[in-house]
């Protein structure tokens, strides 16, 4: 109900000349010889598509930053039109002027971009495309990468990856458990949610960014309250909390594949366990694909049976880079000389993930063969459960 109430009560705006302070809400992403981002002005938000000495000025700007723009602002129509309306774009800008000037925005965003600046400075000798392939591991930043590895990660069904999720905060606490593990119970509560927050805003708050943040804020608030709430409550309990902040998270794919994954996770990796063994986290992975799979076909049309195999072969690479890539990064934006040894010691992890994603895009089947893949899966798993049903337990006595 909130969320169709969102969606229907906003009136359409009006073509008029606009001009004044813009706050970017998102990163410029540059496509081809054009600049798309989102600008907000009197708290309504545009998206915006600018080329040539606009865009040039555009692109060097990041989210949470103010800029001075004079443009014509009218309703939001189009491709995007859809997307817009779940992100709280109401309308579009055609800019006539971009100021050169500019300031830093909040604190809260000023240092989360100072970060960012430093992270990608630590690793600026990895060769583009595989930085491109870090930031969006690390921090789910995939501006840079190509059309190629992008198009790759798809098929494969690796594309997950470049989605911040529960994995990435995990590896954050875990990273910062040495100085959690020595505070008190308030302190190290109120740290928890201060790194929550700032991994929030480094990571852009995308959905599935606010629904493992939360979720983590969850466990560290039961945790100080001596009351544990199992997976599965919390999950619920993150998705009413959220959608009640923002119903029109209700229409976001991007929260809709993350909660699935959860509640997959959640239910069925401990059945599937005992099934398919817990050997190279396949039962995770099946539980994750299977949680997802309903929004995943029904807005896609496609779910990779390939994934079986890449996921397995780039979890734990893939995850080593979101632990320790964050803080070495940041540790040699900070001392430049530092800088050549934390990419190299990048370079192979992250080359292993995206040939595991090129690799296994070449042999993703696709159609009926796809199908039949799963079927296969399926088939596999019934029997496997008929034999663990069958099999003879032993009684002590």
């Amino acid at each position: 109900m909130g969320g169709s109430s969102a969606w229907n009560g906003v009136d359409e705006l009006a073509s008029v000349p606009c001009s004044g302070d813009a706050i970017v809400r998102t990163d410029p992403t540059q496509i081809g010889n054009a600049v798309i981002s989102v600008l907000e002005i009197e708290n309504i938000r545009y998206r915006t598509i600018t080329h040539g000495r606009l865009a040039w000025r555009l692109k060097e700007r990041m989210a949470g930053e103010h800029v001075f723009v004079v443009g014509d602002c009218g309703p939001s129509v189009g491709r995007y039109q859809r997307f817009d309306h779940v992100n709280h774009i109401r309308g579009r800008i055609v800019l006539s002027e971009v100021s050169e000037k500019f300031s830093d925005g909040s604190l809260y965003m000023r240092a989360a971009n100072r970060t960012r600046k430093t992270m990608i400075r630590g690793v600026r000798h990895m060769p583009d495309q595989l930085r491109a392939l870090f930031t969006g591991l690390v921090i789910g930043d995939d501006r840079e990468q190509s059309r190629e590895m992008v198009n790759e990660f798809r098929a494969s069904g690796l594309s997950h990856l470049c989605a911040v999720s529960g994995q990435n905060v995990a590896y954050l606490l875990a990273v910062m458990s040495p100085l959690l593990g020595r505070l008190r119970r308030v302190p190290r509560w109120c740290v928890t949610l201060f790194l929550l927050l700032w991994f929030v805003a480094l990571a852009r708050g995308e959905p599935s960014v606010l629904r493992a943040a939360f979720m983590a804020g969850v466990v560290a608030t039961n945790s100080l309250r001596g009351k544990p709430m199992n997976a599965r409550s919390v999950i619920a309990l993150t998705a009413m909390m959220l959608l009640v902040v923002d119903p029109l998270l209700a229409w976001s794919i991007g929260f809709a594949l993350s909660v699935g994954a959860t509640l997959g996770l959640a239910w069925l990796s401990h059945p599937l366990q005992k099934i398919v063994g817990s050997r190279g986290g396949m039962a995770s992975t099946i539980a994750a694909l299977v949680g997802a799979m309903p929004v995943s076909f029904a807005v896609f049309g496609h779910v990779p049976v390939v994934s079986l195999i890449a996921n397995p072969l780039s979890l734990a690479v893939a995850g080593a880079v979101m632990m320790i890539g964050l803080p070495l990064a940041i540790l040699g934006g900070i001392w430049s000389p530092l800088a050549v040894v934390v990419s190299g010691l990048m370079v192979p992890p992250v080359a292993w993930v995206a040939g595991v994603a090129a690799v296994c895009s070449q042999i993703s089947p696709t159609g009926w063969w796809n199908l039949c893949g799963w079927l296969v899966v399926v088939g596999v798993i019934a029997v496997r459960m008929r034999n663990s049903a069958n099999r003879p337990t032993s009684v002590a006595g």
